[in-house]
This record gives structure tokens, sequence and C-alpha cells, in this order.
């Protein structure tokens, strides 16, 4: 019943809302309040629509109103409509994490659900009525995802899979690795006698994978081929084109391409236990290119979450890995591509894999020991509100929260949550062209909470020239008819700088720094008046304490109602098992 505790007021007008929705709405019936050992309160209802009635749960998680509440059906896998989740049964309904503020209610996610299930019915009985509109729009890296089987098409194999000679069976070699549930295999060299792929590095077949042999086919349609069920399958449709006369006696990876450049591969052997696996191609051929201070003993009961594991996150990550912090959360959607190595931490090995599975190995590389928890999934964006609510109480349970996403959606999420858990959070940018970088700081009890900090930082940067945008795609900007682009040492000098202050923050019994928010300079630019320039920012005048919450007595009445309901639910399914 935390929630109860944390938010009062807001609770006692959610169970008010409620009862005066089920008043005034014919066929909706609030049935009882409960709470989960994770600290949720769930409503059960009952909805009868024309076509029957529908038994469903609002959940609010414990940290709601700050996290999505959602709906879901009572039983476990029952389908109610086309616009749910897999597995959990959760409705996508108009709001989301993606679009989430403290003002919607456990009604207007009613109404939701109530109006998407009356289009539905609506839709069975006028199909001319066509499909109702979805939120639901999958990223790429959601789609890369569902593919757990890549193989790396790099822009040289590209080349040499459409080069004039290819006609004929081309013999491959390379190599297939297994982390995280993910396998990725790479080709490393084409031909008999073999040439390297270019653009692949040499130690890639030396690397931790099993080293493959295997054909490139050309067929007349390789995306045909992609349904195929087994060998025995794949080979008839492949006919005149099927490379082994003599059938597969060992592992060999099958690369089927076509004049289109459709790609299809396969890694399979015959024999008494067969092997029958699809990779998906990853075409990457478009991209651009221990001696430790003893305060640091303390690191080794922390634990930090690393929320962006691109060239900023991925850096700070390692360094405070080789500081000695040894649980993380890695939070991440993206998938590692050879245009990401010009700064970023990971190297070509980690190509074609999660950044957060890229993440574990890197640290397990620093430090066997570590723990790390992974989430492959962005905060504040389109999903399903109860994954983000497990998102969110894993954040929370963290020492230190460091925001390395440079999203602003993703700051406010973020500083919400380690405002609401008294956590501590970091945050940085660099400006675009690599000519400076911000970074700042939240502590709870020290300093203002981070949207405060943030807010008292672009009150004092008003008072200067123009600011330079921080955070552009690949951090250009251009300036007097020349693009300036960072560089790795522009972000690692920020990295380098924001580890520091993760570790400040952590371990420091008296700080050294004296103010919450820091502009740095790396060349004579904007404010800074030479290279490694430091303005300070005091936010010191922004922490303010939080007024104290006074209940009314319909208030105080409404929880007490919650937690009678709660409590009998509780002795009434008590009473039943014993």
């Amino acid at each position: 019943m935390r929630l109860l505790d944390d938010h009062p007021q807001r609770m006692a007008r959610e169970r008010q809302l409620l009862e005066e929705h089920a008043r005034s709405t014919p066929g909706f019936a609030v049935q009882s309040w409960s709470a989960t050992a994770l600290g949720e309160l769930c409503v059960s209802f009952a909805l009868k629509l024309l076509v029957g009635t529908f038994e469903g749960v609002l959940v609010y998680p414990y940290l709601f109103p700050d996290v999505a509440a959602f709906v879901r059906p009572q039983k476990a896998g029952e389908r109610w409509s086309s616009h749910q989740y897999l597995g959990s049964g959760v409705l996508c309904l108009q709001f989301g994490p993606d679009n989430w503020h403290r003002d919607i209610t456990g009604v207007d996610l009613i109404r939701s659900a109530t109006n998407l299930l009356w289009g539905e019915i609506l839709q069975a009985a006028v199909p001319d009525l066509g499909p109702l509109p979805s939120r639901h729009l999958e990223t790429e890296a959601q789609a890369l995802r569902k593919n757990s089987r890549r193989l790396v098409i790099t822009a040289a194999l590209r080349s040499v899979l459409a080069g004039p000679s290819q006609a004929s069976p081309l013999s491959v070699q390379g190599t297939v690795d297994w982390v995280g549930g993910e396998s990725v295999a790479v080709i490393t060299a084409t031909g008999d006698p073999s040439v390297q792929v270019s653009d692949v590095p040499g130690a890639v077949a030396q690397g931790p994978g099993v080293s493959l042999i295997g054909v490139a086919v050309a067929v007349p349609e390789a995306a045909t081929l992609g349904s195929s069920k087994d060998i025995t399958d794949l080979q008839q449709r492949m006919g005149l084109a099927w490379p082994w006369a003599q059938g597969v006696e060992r592992l060999q990876l099958l690369v089927a391409h076509d004049a289109t450049g459709e790609v299809c591969a396969f890694l399979l052997s015959g024999g008494v236990k067969p092997w029958f696996e699809r990779y998906h191609p990853l075409c990457f051929d478009g991209e651009a290119a221990q001696r430790l201070p003893s305060t640091y003993s303390k690191l080794a009961t922390v634990s930090v979450a690393i929320v962006g594991l691109g060239s900023l996150g991925s850096k700070i990550a390692v360094s405070l890995a080789r500081a000695g912090v040894r649980r993380f959360l890695l939070v991440d959607d993206d998938v590692l591509g050879p245009h990401n190595l010009v700064r970023n931490e990971f190297n070509w090995l980690d190509v074609g894999y999660s950044k957060v599975e890229a993440g574990v190995r890197a640290l397990k590389l620093v430090a066997p020991s570590i723990e790390v928890k992974t989430r492959s999934m962005k905060v504040a964006t389109q999903t399903n509100p109860s994954v983000e609510s497990d998102l969110a109480a894993e954040l929370t349970a963290c020492t230190l929260v460091v925001d390395a996403t440079a999203s602003a959606s993703a700051f406010v999420a973020l500083a919400a949550l380690t405002k609401r858990a008294k956590t501590a959070m970091v945050w940085g940018e660099v400006f675009g062209g690599g000519g400076g970088c911000l970074m700042a700081r939240s502590r709870p009890g020290l300093d203002a909470d981070a949207l405060g900090v943030r807010a008292h930082m672009h009150g004092v940067m008003k008072g200067m020239a123009a600011a330079p945008t921080a955070g552009l795609v690949d951090y250009g900007l251009e300036s007097d008819g020349v693009a300036h682009v960072a560089s790795d040492a522009d972000v690692s000098a920020l990295a380098a700088s924001m580890a520091q202050f993760c570790l400040d923050t952590l371990c420091a019994e008296v700080t050294d720094y004296p103010v919450a928010a820091y502009l740095t300079g790396f060349r004579k630019f904007w404010e800074f008046r030479c290279p490694f320039d430091v303005i300070p920012i005091d936010c010191s005048g922004a922490l303010k304490a939080d007024p104290e919450q006074m209940l009314s007595p319909d208030e105080e009445g409404a929880l007490a109602a919650i937690r009678q309901s709660i409590s009998e639910g509780a002795s009434v399914a008590n009473h039943g098992s014993a």
C-alpha cells in the first residue's frame, strides 16, 4: 500500500472518480481494490457491452502518477482486442509511456478501453469502416530485436556478392558467436583462395566465435526462401542452385542472394542431428561511415543505471566498472553498427549485437564478477506500460541514474523518477560541433531535483549569448559555412568528467564539486574564453522543500475505503486457502 502513503490525495481522487464513473456509466462497475507484492494497486472492474462482459483490472504501479497506469484482462491470456501487448495482455490505449503525464487518470484509461472495444465491435459489424487507428508504430530497433539470429552484411561484402563473376557459387569463411540469447554471423573472407572482406577487421576471425565455412549462391528470388521449414524444404525451393550435391555433412553457412540485393541466409548441417536456423541480414552497407583510492571501496555495494549506451554512456559505464562499480542496469534499444565506432566504447566484435548485450560483454571483460541487468528499450517511448513500469522500478532501485541520452523526454521521465525515489542523477551533453559540453547532477537533500537544476541552468544561460545546440545527430554543427563534428576525444572528455562527477556523488564524504552544474569549453567558443574554460553554475537557490500535504475528511475516507477493500480481499483469499 506504499502508493497510498506516497500519494494519498491523488489516490483518494482516483477512487472518487472511479465511483462517479460507475454511477454515471451504465455497464461499468467497480468490483474491488487489491494490492500486489510489487506495490501495485489494482482495481477489478466489469464492463458490460453489446457482445458480453469484459472483466478487467486497472493497475496503478507504485510509482504512479509518474509512471503510466494500464488496463489488462483479469484472466491471464484472455484476448479482448487486436490492440494488446502479447504475453501480458495489457491494452495499447490512447495513453501510454510515450505521452503520459500526471494529469491522466484511471478513468481516462477506462474510457479509452471502452472506446477501443466499442470501435472493434462496430468494425466487426461494419467491415467497411476499416481498421481502427493504432498508436503502436514499430521502430527499426524493435523489428531487429525480433530476429535474434543475424548475419552482418557490410558494404564490401555487398560489393562482392553483386560482382559480375558471382553467378557461380562462392565459398565464404567467417565466424558465428552467441551472446545473451542473440547470435551474429560475420563473413570475414570469400573465394578460393580466400580474400579477406576489406571492411571486416581480421581480428574478428580470431575472436570468441565459432569458425564457419559456407557458400554464397545467386538465386532468382532470395525472399522466397525465407519461409523454408527445414533443409529438405530449402533444397527443393532452390532446385539446381543447391550447392551440395552430396548433402551437408558439417555446419555450413548458406547465403542466397539475388540481383535486387536481397539476401537470405541459413546456418545448417545434416546428419543424425540436423541444424537449421535462418539468419536475418543486418545490412550496414548504406550507413555512414587495481590501483584505486580507498574511498572507492564503497562502489562494490552501489548500483548504477546507465540510460543510453551510445558514445557517451558506453564510455561512462566502462569507466565506472574500472573504478569498481560492480552492479549495473543498462538501458538502450539500439543495435550497434560499424558507423557507431567513430565514438563508441565498443568495437567491431560487438557489431550486430544489441548495445546492452555489447555493454554486458565489455563490462565483464573489465571484471567477470560484475552483475548486469539489461533493458532493450527506450525510456518515455511508446511501449507496453507494464514493461515500462518494471523498468521504472528497476531504475529507482539504483543508487545513481546516469542520463546519457540527450533526449528531452527521457530526461523529464528520469527526473521525475529520481525525485520520487530520492535517487541521485547525473546527466550531460556535448554541444554540436564538439566546442564544449554541459554536465549537471541532482543529489537528494543536497541539490534541487533534476528539473529544478535544469530550469536554473537555463535561467542563467538566458543571460549569455545564444546557446549552442546540444545533442544534435552525430554531434554536428555548421558555423560560418564550415561543418564541425564532435570527435571521440570531445565525447571522451565529457565522459571522463561525468564519470568523475558520478564517483564524487557515490563516494565523497566532502565533495570536490562546489556547484551542481558546469559548462566546459574544449576550445575558444561561445562564452568560453579559451580551451578548457569552465563556467560553474550555482544552483543552490533552486533547492526548496516540498510542501506538506494535508488531507480533507473526504480524502481520508476514500483512503480508508481502499485499505478496507484490500484488507477484506486479502482476508477472503487467506480464508479460502486455509
